[in-house]
């Protein structure tokens, strides 16, 4: 069963592969009328030849029959682009196939130059009702036309090649755009793919911690612990809900962080405050999925461990030019050392940082500072973007996110 399953596979290529049987060569109506303007090409010339020898000669007369005499070409033009196909110029092999052509040629010629001349006279004789100046008296004459015919052939063998070569330059066109698509999606599943391994990291800290601070709150407050259950519960199946895409708007953001301070604040109650101070104009800008709460997780777990004080930590968004800014206040014991260098950060912000290399490679900034009151700023700066469905001009209507 494999065997058979795996038989129409190589067909798929092989459909595809013969695609030299894909070129469009002109059809016959359109040959006929190459052929009838090469005949009135002719006509001029030989009108200015012949008219001193024939003055009662008609222009139109000669280039009906001049065209004639190209007329037996409509049908082997194709035969020469097939043979031109099969022993290709231009080909590694180019001169055993030239050598060959010519071979081939002569057969042809000799049954094209009499065809010739015999179209050509029997339009005469049709047109004029009796034989024209140059109408031929020998079996002989009638294979006059082979050198002609000899040109017209090689002429249809340049055509065709010209018609293949056009074609292979524009399926390498085709080929090359798509393979750089190919590419350009495998770039992006490459990078989604990334991105999901970091928060397949993130998620999983951050839940193992929720886990085990309702394990510790079970002995000493189990319905508290009971109702952080439930909060989680909403908080992981919001967060499953935005895992499809690597972005989101920070308005949906704001959201999915009140889940978690609400989380967190069964657990603290009246001792952690949190400010959202975000302009409205700002609330369609497009950020990472998930990215402040292993901010704030961090100023919870960091800068309020061993405070007694009221923690306050103060979500904040500016635009600034074409980057947008969010920070994270908090004001607890602050940074254990001055030196940014010597600051170890845990696996939130570890995967933060590398989620936000992969989004904006060279286009944004991470830092973290010790502000003049004290506590501890950690600041992310992105490019601003908006979701390119939306309005800019409605996210006015929306109000400011402000409050505790």
């Amino acid at each position: 069963m494999r065997d058979q399953q795996s038989l129409p596979k190589p067909a798929a290529p092989e459909s595809g592969a013969p695609r030299r049987a894909e070129i469009r060569y002109p059809g016959l109506g359109t040959i006929f009328l190459i052929w009838t303007g090469i005949g009135a090409l002719t006509s001029v010339r030989d009108y200015l030849m012949f008219r001193p020898l024939k003055p009662e000669m008609s222009l139109l007369s000669l280039w009906t029959v001049c065209s004639a005499c190209f007329y037996p070409w409509t049908a082997l033009t194709p035969v020469v682009f097939r043979i031109e196909r099969r022993l290709p110029l231009g080909a590694g092999r180019w001169l055993r196939n030239l050598a060959l052509l010519a071979m081939f040629s002569v057969p042809i010629c000799l049954l094209a130059s009499p065809l010739m001349l015999g179209f050509a006279t029997a339009t005469a004789v049709l047109l004029a009702s009796r034989a024209p100046l140059w109408m031929p008296h020998s079996l002989i004459s009638w294979f006059g036309e082979f050198p002609v015919a000899e040109t017209v052939f090689w002429c249809s063998a340049a055509g065709g090649y010209f018609i293949r070569t056009l074609f292979q330059l524009r399926e390498e066109e085709r080929k090359a755009a798509r393979l750089a698509l190919e590419k350009s999606q495998l770039e992006v599943g490459l990078n989604q793919a990334q991105l999901e391994a970091l928060r397949a990291r993130l998620n999983p800290h951050f839940l193992f911690n929720s886990l085990q601070n309702i394990s510790v709150m079970t002995k000493q407050d189990p319905q508290t612990a009971s109702q952080m259950l439930t909060r989680l519960g909403d908080l992981l199946r919001a967060v499953l809900r935005q895992d499809s895409q690597p972005e989101s708007t920070l308005q949906e953001e704001i959201e999915l962080t009140r889940a978690y301070v609400s989380l967190e604040k069964m657990r603290f109650g009246d001792r952690l405050l949190v400010d959202f101070d975000i302009p409205r104009e700002l609330q369609q800008a497009m950020v990472p999925c998930f990215l402040l709460q292993p901010l704030i997780e961090n100023a919870v777990a960091h800068g309020l461990r061993g405070s007694r004080k009221i923690g306050i930590i103060t979500v904040s968004a500016v635009a600034q030019a074409d980057e947008l800014v969010l920070a994270v206040t908090d004001n607890g014991v602050g940074l254990p050392s001055e030196d940014p260098a010597k600051i170890k950060i845990g696996v939130g912000l570890q995967s933060t940082c590398e989620r936000l290399a992969r989004m904006y490679p060279n286009r944004h900034t991470f830092s973290i500072r010790k502000p003049e009151d004290g506590g501890t700023e950690v600041s992310i700066a992105m490019p601003l973007r908006f979701p390119d469905y939306k309005d800019r001009s409605t996210h006015n209507e929306q109000p400011a996110i402000a409050d505790r």
